[in-house]
């Protein structure tokens, strides 16, 4: 079959190892080709999906990788080992064959740590993003309890029984303090705007 076809391959256990080590490792590259398409949807995302889900995402992703990366960072060392011991360092064409497997896990540990890389790159992304967001919602907020704090105080004050308070005396007087509440908050209002508090 396959290990006899091999021109000076000698079959035997070497051979059989050779094979089903080839096997295993090419099995590895659509894994992680599929991963980094997950990542690279995950990158173009929009605001369709909230930072919660996207970051979920990105964890799940970066946790496959770690599993990954645990089974293929042992077998590199341990393909190292075998390139570099003395039986094979003997036979010229069983070290060129296992140096190929050792190169494609060298190629699978890179695409690892890149991809790994990537993960941090967008957690670090989406975790500005969500800050950018509080940061607008708490700017906000405190625009509009900013506005409300003099009209509070005006409204307070007036809400007060004390019997000799001149202003309840006069006729138009809850009208002027609902027109100078207008005036105060459409003010501060036109404060904050220019400010570039609302950009």
């Amino acid at each position: 079959s396959e290990i006899h076809s091999r021109k000076g391959w000698s079959g035997g256990p070497m051979a059989a190892a050779y094979t089903v080590m080839d096997k295993l490792v090419d099995k590895y590259f659509p894994c992680l080709y599929s991963l980094e398409d997950e990542l690279a949807d995950l990158e173009s995302s929009g605001s369709s999906e909230s930072v919660e889900e996207l970051m979920s995402q990105v964890f799940g992703v970066r946790g496959r990788l770690l599993k990954m990366r645990r089974t293929i960072v042992p077998m590199r060392d341990l393909m190292y080992r075998i390139v570099n011991s003395q039986h094979v360092q003997s036979n010229g064409e069983e070290r060129i064959y296992f140096g190929d497997i050792y190169d494609h896990l060298l190629k699978l540990s890179d695409m690892i740590e890149a991809d790994r890389e990537m993960t941090a790159d967008l957690r670090d992304s989406y975790i500005s993003l969500n800050s950018n967001r509080m940061n607008s919602i708490m700017k906000t907020l405190t625009v509009i309890t900013t506005v409300f704090m003099p009209l509070t105080l005006i409204a307070g004050i007036y809400g007060m029984n004390f019997v000799k308070m001149p202003e309840l005396e006069w006729k138009y007087g809850y009208f002027g303090v609902l027109l100078f509440m207008l005036v105060v908050g459409f003010g501060m209002f036109r404060w904050f705007r220019r400010s570039g508090w609302f950009k």
